[in-house]
């Protein structure tokens, strides 16, 4: 077994680990079990251990000048390592271990992807890749979105210890669960149909199959899949108005109404996910590799429904545990003052990288432009708190709309735009 394999068999090691931890948080949401705090936190320290033995590997096999996050499968690694390196350390600083259920699912969902990449060689760098710029720049990137991340976690859970309505959670849940339909496929809206890619295995790697002569993926329709699915659509669209209903009128009944109705999606996408697999496996023409971010948004939106319903039924335990409103609001600000600088360093030498690579220091690429977006927001968000003195919600819906924003510069440019950092979606 080579060093690539290796590799491999630590990565798909650190994703069963972030998988197993993930669970555990978000049990200890509910029980505050010493052992099922302490299997959490073991679980992402060994899959930490793992993702750094593997991408070392995965170096050393590439060569020195080829570090490991030179497309969008190794740098998805290298941010859920970042992600998951970064909470640790802020976990066993301030011993809150209560935020890795808002934190670790970030990167397990980001293991996901990596992990239905339908080619995961290493491949020779492009000639804008042949840099020396090319280790810091995007190994300091991945720091900053991690530590957004983090402080994402925080604060969301500043939000809930703040009592904010646990309405406006469901209706995001509802939201994503809506969003996650129409990414997934809006066969199943228009048709009630669910397609995939076919695809073809050649030496270890997956191609889509193409009508011939033309750039048209065949699709292969999943039975039953796109019915059942469209009726989850249906749910959470319900869910959501619902939820609006009983915002805007204070109608409790009508909030349990809602949540009776949430339960009842979540069931149901749990099913049809479920109904997806095991049809998936019966059709040789068909891998997961064909869709591996509609996939992702529907475990994302699963897992994001669980933890609500897991807050939700523990809600009177699991208030009163967490810490005090002014240290998470302290530790979100913490971490974006240390994310910030980095994502300034970022921006400076992009700029100057680019000028190395294209002959410009800017040039409105859409991954520059949403990379200032998020200097932007986050440098919003320290001028209203430094300057202006806001401090709690206002602040933390700033943070929120910040970890929006880093996900589609991190992720949704290279999936959706086209431009000069179009290798970082291969």
């Amino acid at each position: 077994m080579g060093l690539f394999e290796i590799s491999q068999t630590l990565f798909n090691l650190a994703g069963i680990t972030f998988l197993i931890a993930t669970m555990f948080y978000v049990i200890f949401l509910g029980a505050r079990k010493a052992l099922i705090g302490n299997t959490a936190t073991g679980s992402t320290t060994i899959g930490v251990a793992a993702l750094t033995a593997g991408l070392i590997l995965r170096w050393i096999e590439a060569g020195l000048a080829h570090p490991p996050f030179t497309n969008l499968y190794e740098t998805l690694l290298f941010f859920a390592w970042g992600i998951a390196l970064v909470y640790l350390v802020i976990e066993f600083k301030y011993k809150i271990r209560i935020a890795g259920a808002f934190v670790l699912p970030i990167s397990l969902a980001a293991m996901g992807i990596a992990s239905l990449s339908p080619d995961k060689e290493i491949e020779p760098l492009v000639p804008a890749l042949q840099s020396a710029w090319l280790h810091f720049h995007v190994a300091v990137s991945s720091v900053a979105y991690a530590s957004f991340v983090v402080a994402f976690g925080f604060s969301i859970l500043y939000l809930i210890k703040d009592k904010v309505r646990m309405e406006f959670f469901a209706l995001s849940v509802s939201i994503i669960g809506c969003f996650s339909m129409i990414v997934s496929k809006m066969s199943i809206l228009t048709q009630g149909v669910y397609r995939m890619n076919q695809m073809m295995e050649e030496h270890g790697k997956f191609y889509p199959v193409y009508y011939p002569g033309t750039e048209t993926p065949v699709e292969i329709t999943i039975p039953d899949a796109g019915a059942f699915f469209r009726v989850v659509f249906c749910l959470y669209m319900l869910t959501m108005i619902l939820y609006i209903a009983s915002l805007v009128f204070e109608n409790k009944k009508l909030s349990r109404v809602s949540f009776g109705a949430l339960i009842a999606s979540f069931l149901l996408q749990s099913a049809s996910i479920l109904l997806l697999l095991i049809k998936i496996r019966e059709i040789p023409e068909v891998s997961l590799h064909a869709n591996p971010y509609e996939m992702t948004m529907l475990f994302i939106s699963w897992g994001a429904t669980l933890i609500y319903l897991v807050i939700h039924l523990n809600y009177n335990l699991f208030v009163p545990a967490l810490p005090d409103k002014k240290i998470l609001d302290n530790l979100s600000y913490k971490t974006i003052m240390v994310a910030f600088p980095l994502m300034t360093l970022v921006i400076i030498t992009g700029a100057i990288w680019a000028n190395y690579a294209w002959g410009t220091y800017w040039s409105w690429d859409p991954k520059e432009t949403w990379s200032l977006i998020t200097w932007i927001v986050y440098a919003l968000y320290l001028h209203a708190r430094i300057t202006i003195g806001w401090h709690g919600r206002r602040t933390a819906y700033i943070s929120i709309l910040g970890f929006v924003v880093v996900l589609f510069t991190f992720l949704g440019v290279n999936i959706v735009l086209s431009g000069l950092h179009s290798y970082a979606a291969g």
